[in-house]
């Protein structure tokens, strides 16, 4: 007689020594990521030129003044960086001189009173260059227009240069350690011939920069390849 099968089939003991097995559950349900969004930098606030600075130098006056209305003045804070730099110089050439005059030359030598003379001179010549530095920094003045860029400087000599867009070939901002320490740049064009080269001093950094890129973006358009 053919025996019948167990309706119920237990589940396979497990082996000796071998661990129980027990069910592994299910994941829980993981929610989908955002959709990446690009962060977005910083933009820079444009620049504002500073109005203090507006207007035409100190003697701007025919021929060294062509009409325009857009006259800017350098930075006041160039005086100081001139008279620290002018202070710095008067040391440096005059009284180590004077002193090793006054003090390696015997006493019984007129030499030696070449000195005072020598250090009286250079007092004179810091006193001068201290009340002058003002009235330099103030004669300075840049002008843009359609064209070309109008600069203007001096005192005993008053100088105007006019530098076509079309002519520049290289646009350089430079500062030295006490332009740095306040704040301020030199802003140098070089054009093909050397004698139209020209030099606005002391422009407030954020200024030169701003300067730079509109120089570039004109003499592009006028064909410079700058």
């Amino acid at each position: 007689m053919q025996s019948q099968p167990p309706e119920f089939m237990p589940p396979p003991r497990p082996q000796d020594g071998a661990p129980p097995t027990t069910p592994v559950a299910a994941p829980p349900y993981a929610p989908a990521a955002p959709p990446y969004e690009p962060q977005q930098l910083p933009v820079a606030p444009p620049f504002v030129p500073d109005p203090m600075l507006a207007g035409p130098p100190e003697g701007g006056v025919e021929p060294f003044a062509p009409p325009s209305e857009a006259w800017r003045r350098v930075s006041p804070k160039l005086t100081t960086v001139k008279r620290i730099s002018s202070s710095i110089w008067s040391f440096i050439v005059f009284v180590p001189a004077a002193l090793i005059l006054w003090f390696v030359v015997p006493p019984e030598d007129p030499v030696r009173w070449a000195g005072p003379a020598w250090l009286a001179l250079g007092v004179a010549w810091w006193v001068w260059r201290w009340f002058r530095a003002k009235r330099l920094v103030a004669s300075y003045g840049w002008a843009r227009r359609d064209k070309d860029l109008c600069i203007v400087g001096g005192l005993w000599f008053r100088n105007l240069e006019v530098v076509p867009f079309g002519r520049m070939q290289v646009v350089k901002v430079s500062s030295g350690p006490l332009l740095r320490a306040y704040g301020l740049a030199n802003v140098e064009l070089v054009t093909a011939a050397a004698a139209t080269n020209g030099i606005i001093p002391g422009l407030p950094a954020d200024e030169a920069k701003a300067l730079r890129d509109l120089i570039i973006e004109l003499s592009d358009a006028e064909g410079s390849g700058l």
